[in-house]
């Protein structure tokens, strides 16, 4: 852990979630897997030998025709589903229900292991909230009970670095935006984001890379005991 500008006057806790709190790619996958089983179950039209390859296509054709809601990855996922009905002629109003079942999928998220220690220390002595681009709901998981805010970027209407992000979190939680710690795994869109839009941040760096920005060196953590030691 390196040792980097103090930490000053903290009053609340932002954390990413994807790759902050749990490992991602994994959790997707399996969500896919199992979106898909359903569909061949439940749609009999669609063919299991190119349900991988349209399921792929669909998702690319509509982030190309709808870069507007591209902070909106539900959204953008129920318009694939509604593509996919169409071809096989389908009544698309059954995307909602598609969409739904995919998030519950999306939601059997396998925690780090220093996650929960993590925000029971927290408990009690700082406001807690989770600050994300993707479409996990941190209130519907168990460890929501320590978390006061969560918020989303299909919520706020724009995507993290975006300093708007990071200010609506400050609103939310009513404390300034200075005394507000952010912590995540990824260097643009948590760590820089973070900074540039005037809170403390924290790099939760699990695998151990270099820094890769030009800008200095953040307070850096391995995981989420870490934030412990600093916090103590």
């Amino acid at each position: 852990m390196k040792s980097k500008p103090v930490l000053k006057e903290i009053q609340a806790i932002s954390f990413d979630l994807d790759d902050t709190l749990w490992h991602t790619a994994p959790v997707i996958k399996k969500a896919q897997t199992k979106i898909k089983q359903h569909i061949l179950e439940e749609f009999q039209q669609f063919n299991p030998e190119t349900l991988d390859e349209e399921f792929m296509e669909s998702l690319v054709l509509v982030r190309e025709e709808n870069p507007q809601i591209h902070h909106n990855l539900t959204e953008l996922r129920r318009l694939s589903f509604v593509k996919m009905l169409e071809k096989y002629g389908y009544d698309t109003n059954l995307s909602h229900r598609l969409i739904e079942k995919f998030l519950h999928f999306r939601h059997e998220v396998t925690l780090y292991p220093d996650v929960e220690e993590c925000l029971h220390f927290l408990q009690g002595k700082y406001k807690v909230a989770s600050l994300t681009n993707g479409n996990a709901n941190v209130m519907r998981l168990e460890i929501g009970k320590y978390f006061d805010v969560h918020l989303s970027s299909e919520e706020v209407g724009v995507k993290k670095p975006d300093r708007m992000m990071f200010h609506q979190v400050s609103r939310s939680l009513e404390i300034p935006h200075q005394r507000i710690l952010h912590v995540g795994d990824n260097p643009v869109d948590d760590v820089q984001g973070a900074v540039e839009a005037g809170l403390q941040a924290i790099w939760i760096n699990r695998s151990q890379n270099p820094w890769p920005l030009d800008s200095t060196d953040p307070h850096e953590i391995r995981d989420l005991s870490e934030l412990i030691e600093l916090l103590s």
